[in-house]
C-alpha cells in the first residue's frame, strides 16, 4: 500500500489536518517530484495548485499530474537531485489514488471510510442474508479502491477471502489467500464465511460493552448555534440561549460584559481603548466585528480556550435558567455552529460544543 504521512495547514489561524504522498509534477521542461496532500476539508494541495477530489481527475487527465512521467524525461527532486526519468511502472491508477485519497478524508473527519461502510454492510448482510443485502455489499466492495480490498477486514490470516466467497457463486473458482493458489465457492464455504462475520459481530458487541461500561461512547448530537436574529432573540429563546452572542451578562476581571461574545473579544486584546469599543458594542455580533480589528494581546491563541471556559462557566452560574436548558441537552454530543471560525465550530475543532458539554457535566455533577 502506498505510504502517507501527516501534514497540516493553518487557515484562519485553524489548524486543519491532513495527509500527504508523492506525485510528479509536469512543469513543461520537466517533471518534478513532489507532495500531495489532502485535508479534512477536502482540499487537495500539491507544491504548484490546488483543486478538490472532483477536481483531481481533471488534473490527472491533462497531464498536470501523473504517477509516471515518460521514460526520458528531465526530472527535477527539489533540493536534491536532477536528473532523466527511469522507466517507471505504477500499480496504481489516478483513479485508485483518488479513491485512497477520498478514503483518507473520511478518516481526518472520523467517518467510515469505504472499507469501514463494507464491513458494516457485511454485518448487515450476515445478519439477515438477503439477495437485497448481498448486492449492497457487492456495491460497496467495489467502492473500495482495488489495491486496498485485500486489507478491510484487517486480518492477515484471511484477507479479503470470506467477502469473495459471499460475492461468488456456489461452484465458481476464486483466488485464494496464497498467490498461485485457487479455491472452489462451496455451500460449505459461504456457511463459514457467514459464521467468520457472525463471530465478528459478536466479538465487537462485547468489546463495545467492556469499553463502555461506564457508559455510550457516542450519544446522538445535537446542532446549536449559528443562528442570527436581526429583529430580535425569539422569546422564548430555546436553545438559542446556549449561543455564545446570547445576552447574558457574565463578569471576568471585575467587569461586566453583556455576553460571552462580548468579554471573550475584548480579553483578546490589551489595548485598553480597544477593550472599551468592543464590551460597549451593541450585540455580540458587532463585538465579534470591532474586535477582529483590535490588536491581539501576546499569547492569545494559547489562551484563548481557557478563557471562553472559564467564560462559559460564570455564564451558567450566573444564569440558572440558561443552566437548566443546557443540562436539558442529557448526554448529547454538542455541535456548534459557529460561521467566522473552524476552531469554535463542528465545522472544525468544534471547542465551543466540547466546552458546553463541559459545564454541563460539571453542572449534573453538583
Amino acid at each position: 500500500m502506498p505510504d502517507s504521512t501527516s501534514t497540516s495547514r493553518v487557515v484562519g489561524g485553524d489548524v486543519i489536518e491532513g495527509r500527504q504522498r508523492l506525485i510528479f509534477v509536469n512543469k513543461g521542461d520537466h517533471y518534478a517530484l513532489s507532495t500531495l496532500g489532502v485535508f479534512a476539508d477536502g482540499v487537495v494541495l500539491w507544491r504548484y495548485g490546488s483543486t478538490d477530489l472532483d477536481g483531481l481527475r481533471a488534473v490527472f487527465d491533462d497531464g498536470t499530474l501523473t504517477l509516471t512521467p515518460p521514460e526520458g524525461s528531465s526530472l527535477i527532486i527539489s533540493d536534491t537531485a536532477r536528473g532523466s526519468v527511469p522507466a517507471l511502472e505504477s500499480w496504481l491508477t489516478p483513479e485508485l489514488v483518488i479513491g485512497e485519497l477520498a478514503d483518507e478524508v473520511d478518516l481526518l473527519n472520523n467517518r467510515p471510510d469505504s472499507s469501514r461502510r463494507c464491513w458494516n454492510a457485511l454485518l448487515v448482510y450476515a445478519a439477515e442474508p438477503t439477495g437485497a443485502n448481498l448486492e449492497i455489499v457487492r456495491a460497496l466492495y467495489h467502492a473500495v479502491p482495488e489495491h486496498r480490498r485485500i486489507y478491510m477486514l484487517g486480518d492477515m490470516d484471511q484477507n479479503d477471502v470470506p467477502v469473495r466467497i459471499l460475492l461468488a457463486e456456489v461452484g465458481e473458482t476464486i483466488q485464494a489467500r496464497r498467490s498461485g493458489h485457487l479455491l472452489t465457492v462451496t455451500p460449505e464455504a459461504r456457511k463459514q464465511a457467514l459464521d467468520y462475520f457472525r463471530r465478528s459481530e459478536a466479538g465487537i458487541a462485547k468489546a463495545r460493552t467492556q469499553q463502555v461500561a461506564d457508559g455510550p461512547e457516542t450519544t446522538v448530537p445535537l446542532t446549536i448555534g449559528g443562528h442570527v436574529y436581526p429583529q430580535g432573540w425569539p422569546d422564548p429563546a430555546g436553545l438559542e440561549v446556549l449561543q455564545i452572542d446570547y445576552p447574558a451578562a457574565v463578569i471576568h476581571g471585575g467587569r461586566e460584559y453583556a455576553s460571552v461574545m462580548h468579554a471573550y473579544w475584548a480579553l483578546s486584546t490589551d489595548d485598553a481603548e480597544w477593550r472599551d469599543r468592543i464590551a460597549t458594542a451593541v450585540r455580540g455580533l458587532d463585538a465579534r466585528a470591532v474586535g477582529e480589528e483590535a490588536p491581539r494581546r501576546a499569547g492569545w491563541p494559547a489562551a484563548r480556550l481557557s478563557v471562553m471556559a472559564s467564560l462559559l462557566r460564570d455564564k451558567f452560574e450566573r444564569h440558572p435558567a440558561m443552566a437548566e436548558t443546557l443540562l436539558g441537552t442529557g448526554d448529547a454530543r454538542l455541535l456548534y455552529n459557529d460561521w467566522a471560525s473552524k476552531y469554535w465550530s463542528s465545522s472544525g475543532t468544534n471547542w465551543i460544543g466540547r466546552l458546553l458539554e463541559l459545564v454541563r457535566s460539571e453542572l449534573t455533577h453538583r
